[in-house]
This record gives structure tokens, sequence and C-alpha cells, in this order.
């Protein structure tokens, strides 16, 4: 909703080869017409739920190395009604490569998700309303609270 409907998109990808989210953006945009007036294109890996803002915001933090994984297209079309282009009709778009990083997109091993040992999630999850988290909703994410009605 934030997004205007269209200036932002997440898709997610099965990634098999390095490259492949870059591709996947450029291949976004291109494929309809009204792709093409999408600002930002996010990529993540497919366990990812692009419906959850969360796990979309996570990829983000912790797997892009702005200067390897964000990529500019400068000058070109773009709606007219964008007042936050330079220049009527002519703007850039960004893309933002979220995803589990292959050789040779880095040299080094990527690390397994971490995970909490299970009694020490237990005994957190017990002492919730303790900590004065009681009210805090830990559940799935309801995407209507984003303004869609998704079915």
């Amino acid at each position: 909703m934030e997004a205007l409907s269209y200036k932002a998109a997440v898709i997610s990808i099965d990634k098999a080869y390095p490259g492949q989210a870059r591709r996947a953006a450029l291949a976004f945009w291109s494929a309809l017409p009204q792709f093409s007036y999408t600002k930002f294109v996010i990529v993540v890996d497919k366990d990812i739920n692009i419906r959850d803002p969360r796990q979309v915001v996570w990829a983000i933090t912790s797997k892009v190395d702005p200067a390897r994984d964000v990529f500019i297209l400068p000058d070109n079309p773009f709606d007219s009604l964008d007042f936050a282009t330079e220049k009527r009709g002519l703007g850039s778009k960004m893309g933002i490569d979220a995803t589990t990083k292959v050789y040779p997109e880095t040299d080094r091993p990527w690390a397994d998700i971490l995970e909490p040992d299970p009694e020490t999630a237990a005994m957190v999850d017990r002492r919730w309303a303790e900590y004065g988290l009681a009210d805090l909703q830990k559940g799935e994410v309801d995407p209507n609270l984003f303004g869609y009605d998704i079915r």
C-alpha cells in the first residue's frame, strides 16, 4: 500500500546460478508494459514470504551488500505522473538482490540461518509477559493489515 500499488515489487526465485536475481529483476521490468513503471524490484529467495514485510526486510538486511547487490538503471522511460523524477517521463529504477549469494557472487561460505535452541525458545515463550511483551503478536502476518484483501 505504501508503495502506491505499483512503485515497488518483491519477487521470489528458486536461485540456480549467480546473477539470476539481477536477470529476474530485468525480466520483471520487461514482462509487461505496466511493470516498466515499477521503480524498485527486490528479489528474494523462494523461502521468503513476499507478503510478509518482516521477512522481506530481514532478507534485505541480512543478504545485501549495497555495493554488490544494488543496481541502478538511469534514464528510463517512466510514469509522467511520478514527481520524484528529475525529468518528466524519464526516471531511474533500482534492483536489489536480496538472495543468498553463490560463488562467484562471494568467495565467503554462506552461513546457515540461525535457529534458536528449542529449550531456550520455549522458556522465552513462557516468560513473554514477564518481559513486558505480552501484547506482541508473534504469529503470521495478516496481509490484510497492509491494505490488501488476499484470499
